[in-house]
This record gives C-alpha cells, sequence and structure tokens, in this order.
C-alpha cells in the first residue's frame, strides 16, 4: 500500500510538470509580450506551455501562479553602448492583472519612451516589490499605486520626467520598508515631509534625490520616522540651515544631503548619530570648524564634506578610531589647513581620497604608497612641497585616478620605472616633470585624460605615445611646455578624443586631418605651418584656436557648415584670401577672431546670419569697403574691433541705434570720413572707442558726455567665452585681446579689458573745441585728441577726470593756460600736450612733479616755468584783469566819442540809400560782388592752411618716431 501511494504522489508530480503553468496566465504573458518591442529577443524563451521556465518569470511551486516577473535590462545604462539594443519598450498591456499572484514586478532600465505608468498597475493587489527606475516613464505618477497595500518596496527613481503633486496616497501603504523617488519632481508636494511622519513606521530607506524640493522644516514637534536607516535628500534647494529633527534620527546608517543648498555650521547634536557608515554633505555652503562631537562617529566608512567652507586643521574632522576602516575620505574645496604626517599613512582601508583645493602643505609622505587599497587619489590645488618618487606609489595597485595638480611638487621618477598601476585620469598639471617627456607613461595604456600643462618638459614627443593613447583618450593636455615634433600624420584613428589642448609650444609641421570626436582643438602659439587640410573641420567641434603660428592658404568654406562651432580664433597667421559668405542661420558662433592675417575683400553680407555673435575681431587685415548694412542685425555684439584695415565710407550711424550691446567699439587706422555720428552716445555700455588714424572731420559730439559705462567706476562685465572644464581642476577660458594706444605706446589687454576705459579720436581732423561734457566721464582712463585741429581752451573739467591717467592733447591748435586741476589728477602718469598754442605758467604742485619732461610742453612758445627753461618772469603775459588799473574816465568818453561817430555816419548813408534808387543798386551788387569775392579767396586759404597744417603734423609725427 505505501508503495501504491508513493507512485500515485509521482504519478500526480509528472502530470503537474507536464504543465506547469496556468494556461491563463501563459496567455497573459504572452499578450504582454506582444505589446513589446524587443530588439535584442530578450524573451526569445517565451514559448512552449510551461511560462515557468521562460526567463524573467518564477511561479509558486504550491499553485503554479506567476510570482516573479524580473525584465530588467541586462545591460549597463552608464557604461554600455548598446544600452537601447537591449532595451524593452513600447507599451505595457493590461493583461498582467491576470496574474493574479504576482508579487515583484521589476521592468528597471528599460526604455517606454515617456509613456504614462499605466493605472492598472494600481490593481496589482499582491505585489510586494515594484522597480519601474530608469524605465523612460513619464506623467503624473498615478495615486492609486496607494491601492497596494502589501507594498514593501517601491522604485520610480531616476527616470526623469515623472512627477507627482500629492503624495499622501503613500500613507496608505502601511509595510512599505523602501522608497525611491529619485528625480521625480516633486515642486508641488511642499508638504512632503509631513506626508513622510505619517507614513509606515517600518519605513526605513527613503531616497528624495533631485526631486526639485525647496521647503524643509528646521524643526518637528513629534518625529515619527525614527526608523529611517537611510536618507537621502541629495541635489534639492532648501536653501536652510541643517533642520533640528535629523539628530534624532539614531538609527541612520547612511546620510546624504549634499549640494541642497544648506548654510551654516554643523550643530553639535551631529554626534548624536552614533550608527553612521556614510555622511554626505558635499557642495554645500556650510562653514565653520567641525565640531569635536565627530568623534562619535565611529563607525564611518565613508566621510564626504567637499566643496563647502569648512576650517580648521585636516584633523579635526578625523576621529580616530577611523583610521582603520575608513574607506572613502573627500574634503576637497575647503579651508582645511596642516599636513598629512602621522596619520595618512594609518588608513589603509581607504579607497577614495580627495583632499584638493584646500590649504595643506609640507610634503606628501612616503606612506601614501601603504595604501594598497587605493582607486582615486586627489591632492591638487594645495601648497605641498617637496620630491614625490616611484617610493610614493610603491603598492598602488588598483590606482586609477591620480591627480597632483597645482602643488609646487618635484616628481623624480627613475627612468625606467614601471608603475604598478594603470590610471585612467592623471594629472600633473603645474608641477615639475621635466625637461624629459615621462618615460613612465609608455606603460599606461588605460589613460582617458591626461593633463601634463606646464609641467617644465622641453622634449620631443615620442612616437610611441600616440600608439599608446590612441584607442581610449578623449582629453589631452600638455600646454605650456617646450614640447617639439609633429604631430601623427592622421589622427583620425583617436576615436574618443574630445579635447586636444597643446598651445604654447614648439610643435611644428602641418596640422593633420582629426577625429570626428573633437570637440576643443587648441593649438595656438607653435609654428605650425601650411595650409589647412581640407576635411580639417570635424563636424563636432566648438572651438578652433589656433592662432599665433605660421598657417598659410585660404580659411576652408566647410568652417560655415559647423553647427556647434562657438569659438573661432585663426588670428595672427598667414592666411590670405577673402572671408567666406556663407555664414548660415543655425550657427552657434559666439566669438571670431581673424586679426593680423592677410585677408581682403569686403566684409560678406551674410555675417548678419551670425545672431549669436557676442565678439568680431577683424584687426590689421586688408579688408575695404564699406561696413555691410546687415550687421546691424548682430544685436548681441559686445566687442568690435576692425581697426587698421583699408575700411571705407562714413561711421555708419546704426552701429550707436542697433549694437546697443557694444562695449568695445575700435576703427582706428581705417579710411573712414565725415562727421563722427552722435548716435555713438546711445552706447551707454561701451568703455572703449578707437576712433584714431581716419579721415574724420567736424567737431567732437557734445553727447559723448553720455557714455554711462565710462563715468562709472565699476567694470563691464565682458561675456565669459568658457571652452572646456577639467571637471574641478580648472576650468579654462578664452580672452579677448585688444591692442590700445595707451600712454604713448600700444599696449595689448586681455584678462583685464573690462576695467579700460578709454577715448581716442587721435590723428583726424576734427575741428572746434573740447566738449566740456567729457568731464562727466569720471571713469575714464585714456584720454587721446591728439593730431587734431582742435581749438579753443583745455576745458577746466578735463582735470576733473580722477581716474584718468593718459591725457593726449599734443598737435592741435589749442590755447589758453593749462588748467591749474591737472595737477590734482592722482593717477596721471603720461601728460602730452605739446605742440599746441598754449600759455602762461605751467601748474605746479601733486601729481605734475613726477611729470618733469619737457617735451610734455614743446611746441607751446608761451608757456613757461618748470620744467620748461625759460622763466616766467620775462614772458609770462600780462592777465587780462591787471588793465583795472587804467583811467576808467579816459575809457569811458573814448567808446562813446566812437560809438556817437559810428552811428552818425551809418544814418548818413542809410538816408542817401533810401532816397536814391540807383545808389541804392549798385551799392548792393558792389556788396555782393565783394563778399563772393571773399569767400573764394577764403576757401582756398583755408584748404591751403589745412593741407599745410596736416603735411605739418605728418612731419612731426615721423619726427616724433624716429
Amino acid at each position: 500500500m505505501p508503495t501504491i501511494l508513493l507512485h500515485l504522489i509521482l504519478w500526480l508530480l509528472t502530470a503537474r510538470n507536464l504543465d506547469a503553468c496556468l494556461g491563463s496566465e501563459r496567455q497573459a504573458l504572452l499578450n504582454f509580450k506582444d505589446g513589446l518591442k524587443d530588439p535584442s529577443d530578450r524573451l526569445s524563451s517565451w514559448k512552449g506551455k510551461d511560462c515557468c521556465r521562460w526567463k524573467g518569470v518564477e511561479c509558486n511551486n504550491s499553485t503554479s501562479g506567476v510570482l516573479k516577473l524580473k525584465l530588467r535590462n541586462p545591460c549597463d545604462y552608464y557604461m554600455d553602448p548598446n544600452y537601447y539594443k537591449c532595451s524593452l519598450s513600447s507599451e505595457l498591456r493590461p493583461s498582467l492583472v491576470s496574474l493574479s499572484e504576482l508579487a515583484y514586478l521589476d521592468l528597471s532600465i528599460n526604455d517606454f519612451g515617456g509613456i504614462q505608468i499605466p493605472s492598472f498597475i494600481g490593481s496589482l493587489k499582491k505585489l510586494k516589490y515594484l522597480n519601474f527606475s530608469l524605465a523612460g516613464f513619464a506623467g503624473e505618477v498615478p495615486p492609486n499605486l496607494g491601492n497596494l497595500s502589501r507594498l514593501r518596496y517601491l522604485d520610480l527613481s531616476n527616470t526623469f520626467s515623472l512627477f507627482s503633486g500629492n503624495l499622501w496616497w503613500l500613507t496608505r501603504l502601511p509595510f512599505l520598508k523602501y522608497l525611491d523617488f529619485s528625480t521625480v519632481n516633486l515642486t508641488a508636494a511642499s508638504d512632503w515631509l509631513d506626508v513622510v511622519n505619517m507614513m509606515s513606521p517600518s519605513l526605513s530607506v527613503l531616497h528624495l534625490s533631485s526631486c526639485s524640493l525647496s521647503s524643509i522644516p528646521t524643526s518637528f514637534s513629534i518625529v515619527n520616522f525614527t526608523s529611517l536607516t537611510t536618507l537621502n535628500l541629495l541635489d534639492n534647494s532648501f536653501n536652510s540651515t541643517l533642520p533640528n529633527w535629523l539628530w534624532k534620527l539614531n538609527s541612520l546608517t547612511y546620510l546624504d544631503l549634499g549640494a541642497s543648498m544648506f548654510h551654516g555650521p554643523l550643530p553639535y547634536a551631529l554626534g548624536n548619530l552614533t550608527s553612521l557608515n556614510v555622511l554626505r554633505l558635499g557642495q554645500n555652503n556650510l562653514e565653520g570648524n567641525i565640531p569635536g562631537s565627530i568623534r562619535n562617529l565611529c563607525r564611518l566608512t565613508c566621510l564626504d564634506l567637499s566643496q563647502n567652507n569648512f576650517t580648521g586643521n585636516i584633523t579635526d574632522p578625523l576621529p580616530h578610531c577611523i583610521w582603520n576602516d575608513i574607506k572613502e575620505l573627500s574634503l576637497g574645496d575647503n579651508k582645511f589647513y596642516g599636513n598629512l604626517s602621522n596619520w595618512l599613512k594609518h588608513m589603509t582601508s581607504l579607497t577614495f581620497l580627495d583632499l584638493g583645493k584646500n590649504q595643506l602643505d609640507g610634503p606628501i609622505p612616503t606612506g601614501l604608497g601603504k595604501l594598497s587599497e587605493l582607486t582615486y587619489l586627489d591632492l591638487s590645488y594645495n601648497s605641498f612641497a617637496g620630491v614625490i618618487t616611484e617610493v610614493h606609489f610603491h603598492n598602488l595597485t588598483k590606482l586609477y585616478l591620480l591627480i597632483l595638480s597645482l602643488n609646487p611638487l618635484t616628481v623624480l621618477l627613475n627612468q625606467s620605472w614601471i608603475p604598478p598601476f594603470q590610471l585612467q585620469i592623471i594629472g600633473f598639471r603645474d608641477c615639475r616633470l621635466g625637461p624629459r617627456f615621462p618615460p613612465w607613461l609608455r606603460w599606461q595604456t588605460h589613460i582617458m585624460t591626461l593633463d601634463l600643462s606646464n609641467t617644465s618638459i622641453a622634449d620631443r614627443v615620442p612616437d610611441w605615445f600616440w600608439n599608446i593613447t590612441s584607442s581610449r583618450l578623449s582629453v589631452l593636455d600638455m600646454s605650456n611646455n617646450q614640447l617639439s615634433g609633429v604631430l601623427p600624420s592622421n589622427m583620425e584613428f583617436m576615436a574618443q578624443l574630445s579635447v586636444f589642448e597643446l598651445s604654447s609650444n614648439q610643435l611644428e609641421g602641418s596640422i593633420p586631418s582629426l577625429p570626428n570626436s573633437l570637440t576643443t582643438l587648441d593649438v595656438s602659439k607653435n609654428s605650425f605651418s601650411g595650409p589647412l587640410p581640407s576635411n580639417f573641420m570635424t563636424p563636432n567641434l566648438y572651438a578652433l584656436l589656433i592662432s599665433q603660428n605660421q598657417i598659410n592658404g585660404s580659411i576652408p568654406p566647410s568652417v560655415c557648415q559647423l553647427q556647434s562651432l562657438s569659438l573661432l580664433d585663426m588670428s595672427n597667421n598667414d592666411l590670405t584670401g577673402e572671408l567666406p559668405n556663407c555664414w548660415m542661420e543655425y550657427s552657434q558662433l559666439s566669438l571670431i577672431d581673424l586679426s593680423d592675417n592677410n585677408l581682403s575683400g569686403e566684409i560678406p553680407g551674410s555675417v548678419a546670419n551670425l545672431s549669436r555673435l557676442v565678439s568680431l575681431n577683424l584687426d590689421s587685415n586688408s579688408f575695404g569697403g564699406e561696413l555691410p548694412s546687415s550687421m546691424q542685425q548682430c544685436t548681441r555684439l559686445t566687442f568690435l574691433d576692425l581697426g587698421q584695415n583699408k575700411l571705407s565710407g562714413i561711421i555708419p550711424t546704426w552701429i550707436g541705434e542697433s549694437l546697443l550691446n557694444l562695449v568695445v567699439l575700435q576703427l582706428r587706422s581705417n579710411m573712414f570720413f565725415s562727421d563722427i555720428p552722435p548716435q555713438l552716445a546711445w552706447l551707454h555700455g561701451l568703455q572703449v572707442l578707437d576712433l584714431a588714424g581716419n579721415n574724420l572731420s567736424g567737431s567732437i559730439p557734445q553727447s559723448f558726455g553720455n557714455f554711462s559705462a565710462m563715468a562709472s567706476r565699476s567694470p563691464t562685465k565682458l561675456p565669459n567665452f568658457q571652452y572646456w572644464t577639467f571637471g574641478l581642476y580648472g576650468d579654462y577660458y578664452y580672452n579677448e585681446r585688444l591692442h590700445v594706444m595707451m600712454k604713448g605706446q600700444d599696449e595689448e589687454y586681455t584678462k583685464i579689458l573690462s576695467f579700460l576705459k578709454t577715448i581716442d579720436l587721435s590723428d583726424n581732423y576734427l575741428t572746434g573745441q573740447i566738449p566740456q561734457e567729457i568731464g562727466r566721464l569720471v571713469a575714464l582712463k585714456n584720454l587721446n585728441l591728439s593730431r587734431n585741429l582742435l581749438s579753443g581752451k583745455i576745458p577746466e573739467m578735463v582735470s576733473r577726470i580722477p581716474e584718468l591717467e593718459s591725457l593726449d592733447l599734443s598737435f592741435n591748435e589749442l590755447s589758453g593756460s593749462i588748467p591749474q586741476g591737472i595737477s590734482t589728477v592722482t593717477f596721471l602718469s603720461h601728460l602730452n600736450l605739446s605742440y599746441n598754442n598754449l600759455s602762461g605758467r605751467i601748474p605746479l604742485g601733486n601729481q605734475l612733479q613726477t611729470l618733469n619732461d619737457p617735451s610734455i610742453y614743446i611746441g607751446n612758445a608761451n608757456l613757461c616755468g618748470p620744467p620748461l627753461t625759460n622763466s616766467c618772469s620775462s614772458s609770462e603775459p600780462v592777465p587780462r584783469e591787471d588793465l583795472r588799473h587804467e583811467d576808467n574816465a579816459e575809457r569811458k568818453w573814448l567808446y562813446l566819442s566812437m560809438s556817437l561817430g559810428f552811428i552818425t555816419g551809418l544814418w548818413g548813408l542809410f538816408i542817401a540809400l533810401l532816397l536814391n534808387s540807383s545808389w541804392r543798386r549798385s551799392y548792393f551788387l558792389v556788396l555782393d560782388n565783394l563778399f563772393n569775392q571773399l569767400y573764394v579767396a577764403s576757401a582756398i586759404f583755408m584748404a591751403r592752411l589745412s593741407r599745410k597744417h596736416a603735411e605739418s603734423r605728418r612731419n612731426h609725427q615721423y619726427r616724433g618716431g624716429m
């Protein structure tokens, strides 16, 4: 009998296995599969009758009902380039509701293309585990998920397009232990903490990072969520001090409050969280010293206080009890001081060490080489000194990141040394590695980022370097060295290369074809020559900087087709031909610098299509013709330098009417003529105006006193052209260059250009008086009106410009005395009043005492006093007011008799002409002819005088240049 019973049981089990899956649920799964797109055929096993054997399906052994559906994408979202090929997508069909026992549903890391989370999910009443993270859902989180009363695990994180305003449905999940809403937009959920406080007391893990939260109560009367072991509020916008209720969460083992705009000090109550393993407070505005209570946190394995304003000795936040156990220590970008002696060597469990951007000093101890678990080491931006040898790296076999940049370190490694590690990121910027090219790099075949800029290398780049970096290298910076040699003839094989920075070296030869992956190319200040290759312009270029080489030929028209190009600098080369007339409306160009070349032709009208253009520099070329009127559409221009060309015509009024953002306007040394348009004064942000060396005439507009930026001592903000960022280790900015004649010499301004405020109208044919209104420009540093035909007195207001450093009024026809106030201009270091008709005593005292060069006043015959040799006692004219001692009575009788005689004669002539019409006609005919003759004669005389004066000025200029 027992044998028969055993056979019966075996028969039943065998019969069950023949069709283990419930038919209705098998059909529901097949219907669900039909709604999916499966490009990698992950569900190929979904066939046959036994659905419990299908991949990703698990059943209840007793009932054969489907318990779990595990369809997580097996491809890595962050690292696998074939991620999308592995993803399930399309739609979720409601047939899943037929899986009556379904308790586990995981569709994470797929791509459902922005569809909403179906409301039928709220009908899967037996669900305990729901994971839709990184699954590409969008829209509102359905509140009916609150019907899943058995749910213990809910993860909707990293879907980026989900939002939820009402979170009260979460309070209907009494067994919930794990909740991850990271990246779900909770902007409208201002009461989120009230909801958390009313949720299940079993809640132990809460992730709300990057949820756009902005409100957080600093105090709470009753805290019900003390069972939390994990609290993650990373990347929100609280703008608050750290809340007091945090220190009541005694069960916390993981606390992340990074990048959430917390400010103020760390409270002493931090020491209450004695269970903490992980404390992340980085990227906030916290400040002050670390409280001594941190010594209570003896279970810490990860401490991140980076990117705050903490201060104190580096050992203060390091309790001795954690030295042997801590694995991650991130204190970078603070104000810690001290050194690494006597403590670093004990942290033998460290895998991650970031102490960069502090005020640490002293040597780097050789004990560093004992940290055999270390993978990440950043000691950059400090004051570490001394010598680094191979002993420092002896046991660092797992190291992949090494950043020692911006320390005065000397790296002395044996020429035959073979490193124990394979580095991916290397930074030695501003350390001393040279003069030889580091031979140990030959063994580093996994390099992705390499920064050897300004490391005193004076050597030829070896051929093996290009071979070992060809497959992985993404960022290369070896600028500011003395590297020689040539680039590989073809660099297209470097398929990952994005940033190529080799400026300020001695490289030569031609620039080769470049990989399509390149976004930044800076090879300026080298000796590259020859024309650019026809396929030189790679499609993803953002910054193309090849200035100060010997590159010749024309600019390839393909430059117009680069949709991503923002910065273009080809200045200081030997480029010829015309500027391409092919600029497209979709162009992203914000800066063009083609100065100091041999380009010719007219400025093309298609430049108007560059609607994002902020800076245009065509200085020192041979461009001709008039400015195209279409340029007035470039309304974002702040920097316009067209100096030293052959441009002609009048200066158009639309510059002042349309280019209202201009800060720099330089048109010097061209052939512009006619009057200066007063509309230029509408450029209230203008701080550099240079119209020197043209054929401009007429008077200086009185409206020039309205340049607001020149009347303000605050610098005008010029745009920042950031062309790439090396993480936290350095932002790279492009600085515009401007040549300005100041203090009698050509000076180049770059980084301090925003502080320069200057007007240069010299070497033109301007007439009339210097407007008093210029005295309003109290922040002006340079005023040059020399070599014109200006007359009248030097306005007293000019001497009231307190910031003035350079004043040049030479070679004009100015007269009268020098204003006494000029001696009080504190910063005046260059003054030239030569070759005018000035008279009287030269003012004494204050700043003029330092300007004792007689050439300042030469060519003014009636000036006297130091530093000139002629004395004022004999040559100084008697002031007009001294005539007051004459006999007033005699003068009155003389003036009265002259007036009576003049009136009598005039009335006699008037009566005679009134009575005799023939006399009247003859008289006026004679007057008319006489006037015409006088007008013609005076016009000829003035033309000859002007020509003679111009020739005299040129002669004086020539003699001055000698």
